[in-house]
This record gives structure tokens, sequence and C-alpha cells, in this order.
């Protein structure tokens, strides 16, 4: 028990111990009343929120209250921050290697919780979509993007779309291969894949999009 507390009130696991300390402190007021419930069921990314949601729709996290995102992202980043610590860092001596592996897991803490709670969440989506006004999957059907990486293929690729002032980076599918700058339509969204269809702005023009 000592060595536990020790590493959840040190760093970097203590920024994480608070971070999930607020969030379990929500919830619990949240079941008390105390918060409205819009707070809870509602879609970030709307009125002045965004640029946050452009950034978590980028981040693929997207489509789920706000809340229920900050609480998946503290927990899994608490988890492998403790575990981290206790594995490896328990056998560190004090000094600057130390600091510098603490820098990291604390680095490392973030990107792990945001893909795991990007995967989590993808299932979820569904059940929140009927509280959502507005989904920014069908926002963004229709709209135009530009290619990012070396090329789109029916496996990979990226591109650029903006929506609302907000920039937004894509994972993006095209049956035809498109290269980098290339302008596309977005067609669809594809659950399976948490990507969009798109087909080239040319082809779209010309009417040759299914």
């Amino acid at each position: 028990m000592p060595l536990f507390i020790s590493i959840i009130t040190s760093f970097p696991t203590v920024i994480f111990t608070v971070l999930l300390s607020v969030a379990v402190l929500y919830w619990l007021v949240s079941l008390s009343g105390l918060v409205d419930s819009d707070v809870v069921e509602g879609d970030v990314g709307e009125g002045g929120s965004l640029a946050l949601g452009g950034l978590l729709a980028t981040l693929g996290l997207h489509g789920v209250p706000l809340p229920l995102v900050i609480t998946l992202l503290a927990l899994t980043g608490w988890l492998f921050s403790y575990f981290a610590m206790l594995l490896l860092g328990t056998h560190l001596n004090p000094g600057l290697l130390l600091w510098v592996f603490n820098g990291v897991v604390l680095i490392l803490g973030f990107v792990v919780a945001t893909i795991i709670t990007s995967l989590l969440i993808r299932p979820m989506r569904p059940l929140f979509r009927p509280a959502q006004h507005l989904p920014i999957e069908q926002r963004l059907t229709g709209k135009q993007c530009t290619v990012r990486s070396g090329e789109v293929t029916k496996e990979k690729g990226r591109a650029d779309a903006h929506i609302d002032g907000d920039h937004l980076i894509l994972q993006v599918r095209s049956d035809s291969v498109l290269v980098r700058g290339e302008r596309a339509i977005i067609i669809q969204y594809l659950f399976t894949e948490d990507a969009y269809w798109v087909v080239s702005e040319k082809d779209f023009e010309a009417g040759l999009a299914d």
C-alpha cells in the first residue's frame, strides 16, 4: 500500500491521478442531479467549442460526451503511468535519468491514452447519436477536402478538411489513387474504419461518384 500511494501521488502519475479524481467527482455530482444533464449528453464541438471539437475529431475522440472522453483519457493514462512506474520506474535511482524517464512516461501516457480512448469510444458513438443534433460525420458529407498524405488508396490516406472554420485532419479512403494536394469530395463515413470515403473532385463533378 505505501508503494501504491507513493506512485499515484508522485510525478508523473499524480497528473493522471488528479484528472481521474476530477472526473470521478464530476460523475458523482452529476448522479446527484446537481449538474445539468445537457452537459453530460451534449456533443463536443458545438457553439463556442468548435476548435475543441475539431481537435477531438482529428484525434478520433468525437461522437460521445466530452466528460466521458476526459474520464477514459484519465483512466487509461493513469493505468499506463502507474504500471510503467511500478514495473520500471521503481528500479531507477533518483537523478537525471529518472526525471527523463518520468517525462517520457508522461508523454507516452497521453499518447497511449488517446489511442486507447479512440478505440473504446468507437462502438459507443451509435449509443449517443440520438442525443446529438448534427453528427460531425453528417456535416462532413459532401464537403471538399485536400489530400494531405502522399497518396490516398483503398487502404490508407489522410486529408485536410474545414468545417465552420474548423480545421480537421481526416482518415480517408478512395477507389482511385489520389495524390498529395489533390482535391476530393467526402461521400460517406466508414464506421468500421473510422474513415471517410472520398472521390476526386473532377470525378464528382463529372458525375462518376457512386
